[in-house]
């Protein structure tokens, strides 16, 4: 089970089964990330089932978590259908998998909630996604406070868009007030070196893709995991690796 406290977590996004593969063929000890996503939305049949169970099945038992996201349409990504049939799917997907992430604004949080509860080692990522802005910072106070009341012991995730150099502060604001359990993302359209910057000064998690970006900025999972062991040395030391490495 990961340590939270030893954070930042690296999480390599698989947008697709034959990425879970990939993860999963990776050596234990060489693996850029310390667990993966499965945005099983972006899947072609958005069901973890066949090759990608069993590649999640793989990764879990060699001690590499598995995230499972059905991330909704109006929260960027491409699930659409009900909600029961996305509780379904969830549902199915904890019997290879022990993390879940579930948007906050979603009817089926409670439900979701207690499937990661009666799972072994379930974790709850309770996420916050605005494309369009960064809300002010009292308003994203409440929204983490928000994430973490929503289940026990869940992690809070906040995933704003990051126009202006207050947008930067206010995220890192953000982060120094609420250290805990707590991932905060700012989304560029280019890498201004935010998210490694924001995983460095105590955001929980940090995504890199694994085949292909997800979201604005995003990096490979190789790059983020190289850029993080020279701008952490909690990082570094934790991978066993050298703050003072090349970038």
């Amino acid at each position: 089970m990961l340590d939270l406290a030893r954070g930042p977590l690296i999480v390599g996004v698989a947008d697709h089964p034959d990425a879970l593969g990939t993860c999963a063929r990776w050596s234990p000890s060489a693996r850029p990330f310390d667990l993966v996503e499965a945005r099983v939305d972006l899947f072609p049949t958005q069901r973890l089932e066949g090759a990608g169970a069993s590649a999640c099945a793989s990764l879990e038992s060699t001690g590499t978590p598995v995230l499972i996201t059905i991330r909704s349409a109006s929260q960027g990504g491409r699930f659409g259908a009900g909600e029961d049939e996305r509780l379904a799917r969830f549902r199915a997907s904890l019997a290879v998998a022990s993390w879940v992430d579930v948007e906050d604004d979603a009817a089926i949080i409670g439900d979701v909630g207690d499937l990661v509860q009666a799972r072994p080692g379930g974790r709850l990522v309770v996420s916050h996604h605005d494309f369009a802005r960064t809300p002010p910072l009292d308003a994203l106070l409440a929204c983490v406070d928000a994430c973490h009341a929503a289940a026990p012991f869940s992690i809070a995730k906040v995933a704003t868009a990051v126009k202006t150099v207050d947008d930067r502060a206010r995220l890192r604001e953000l982060l120094a007030r609420r250290p805990e359990r707590t991932a905060v993302i700012g989304m560029a359209a280019g890498d201004d070196g935010l998210r490694v910057e924001l995983a460095a000064a105590g955001s929980l998690l940090a995504y890199g893709f694994v085949a292909g970006a997800t979201a604005p900025g995003q990096l490979s999972v190789e790059a983020l995991h190289a850029r993080l062991c020279a701008a952490s040395p909690g990082y570094a030391a934790r991978r066993g690796r050298s703050s003072s490495a090349a970038i």
